[in-house]
């Protein structure tokens, strides 16, 4: 099968989306019945082969200060589509590219199958918040969000599929009016985020006694990442002790717009660790399976892969009762949700908050080992791709349409039932 893959989401010092796009070209790499070509924005006319697969960078225009590009060259999209005839493109950003590659494939007037993935909630993420924080652009939330939903719904409904990582994600789309759905979680690497990485010295060189209970928080300190809910709880629980008796640290790592404010906080609290740089995945795993407990604060993930990494550690999530985070900690099993618009509901559910015993860690790693390793989560993406492509090339689209909403993950046989709720007991 021939995939493009193009996506404005990606950058260099980017998160979930960067990770997913990477651990697909490693497992394209080793399918040479495929041919895989992932198309980054750069600053250079670049081609690179990664075994089957191939990486194709083209220049793009800096989109703020973080490392985002977008390519917005239609003849660019024109010629890459002419030169590798795919039989299948998936578009990961919903801004340009969509209407990029419709406008290329009609004008060439090529078939092909178009899938988009849907990595932002982009109405509720990003639309709703920045208008809601103004007074007097308040009254326009409402209307703008719903706007930014209708097109949503039209970037999307001519494509040939649509993928999400999430069911929360999925039930939102379907709400719009989409039809041709596809259930597609990400994975994670298992043997890099893994218990046996939770390392006390590490904790000590920063001061935090062994005997303490360290709350991590790693991510970009922005509204869309929760540190709003964060900066409001910790006042309430410095100097407190959990309901084991443990007395609590925080660790934030990240950088963001609330940079400030968090950096205020720590000042005023020794309690908080705040850790100005991880170098690299490695040191990122050491600190969740060193952490005792991980907040994803989002409320409208569409994944939140940092979750499923945490979880991979064995260390239980703290989330809002709404999105990807939620969704993942209902369904392992690891942690507790809180209700984000409820004042100290945060606070609480750390203090609160419960250790996995030895049997919930080993059923916890044996599902994310059944499941959620980044080779079944690609593996189950290609299988849906064909299921696309051949859909297209019959020119039966009606066939994609899922009679249950969406089409579900196929997943290996469930390991069996859990030894109780990782939070349940101490």
């Amino acid at each position: 099968m021939r995939i493009l893959d193009l996506n404005n989401f990606y950058a260099p010092t980017g998160g979930g989306v960067r990770t997913y796009h990477e651990r697909k070209l490693d497992f394209f790499a080793a399918r040479p019945e495929d041919r895989y070509t992932l198309v980054l924005p750069g600053t250079r006319e670049r081609v690179e082969a990664r075994g089957a697969a191939q990486i194709v960078e083209v220049p793009a225009r800096a989109m703020g200060g973080a490392g985002y590009r977008a390519i917005t060259s239609g003849r660019r999209v024109a010629a890459l589509i002419a030169e590798l005839r795919p039989e299948l493109i998936e578009i990961g950003s919903p801004y340009l590219l969509p209407w990029l590659v419709r406008r290329a494939l009609a004008r060439a007037g090529l078939r092909c199958a178009t899938v988009g993935f849907v990595h932002a909630d982009v109405p509720d993420t990003y639309v709703r918040p920045a208008l809601a924080a103004r007074r007097l652009l308040r009254p326009l939330a409402g209307p703008a969000t719903a706007l930014a939903a209708r097109q949503m719904a039209r970037t999307y409904r001519w494509m040939s599929a649509t993928f999400g990582a999430s069911e929360h994600v999925l039930g939102k789309l379907r709400a719009l009016g989409l039809r041709r759905l596809f259930h597609a979680p990400l994975g994670v690497e298992a043997e890099l985020f893994a218990p046996a990485r939770r390392d006390l010295e590490l904790r000590r060189a920063h001061g935090i006694a062994d005997d303490e209970r360290l709350v991590l928080f790693v991510g970009r300190l922005s509204g869309e990442k929760g540190i709003e809910h964060l900066l409001a709880a910790w006042p309430e629980l410095a100097g407190r002790r959990d309901r084991a008796g443990a007395r609590l640290r925080l660790v934030v790592a990240g950088h963001g717009p609330r940079e400030a404010d968090v950096a205020a906080l720590a000042a005023a609290d020794p309690s908080i660790v705040r850790l100005d740089h991880l170098a690299g995945r490695a040191e990122v795993a050491g600190w969740m399976a060193s952490a005792d407990r991980f907040l994803a604060l989002g409320a409208f993930e569409t994944f939140s892969l940092t979750t499923l990494e945490a979880l991979a550690c064995a260390t239980p999530v703290i989330a809002p009762d709404r999105g990807g985070a939620a969704e993942l900690v209902r369904r392992l099993g690891a942690g507790a949700t809180f209700d984000p618009d409820a004042p100290g509901a945060l606070a609480k559910a750390i203090l609160d908050a419960a250790s996995p015993t030895t049997a919930q860690t080993a059923h916890l790693r044996r599902t994310i080992e059944a499941e959620y390793t980044w080779t079944a989560a690609c593996a189950r993406l290609r299988r849906a791709y064909a299921r696309v492509v051949e859909a297209e090339a019959a020119g039966e689209r009606a066939r994609l349409e899922a009679p249950d909403g969406w089409w579900p993950a196929q997943r290996s046989a469930s390991p069996a039932d859990p030894p109780g709720k990782i939070g349940d007991s101490v």
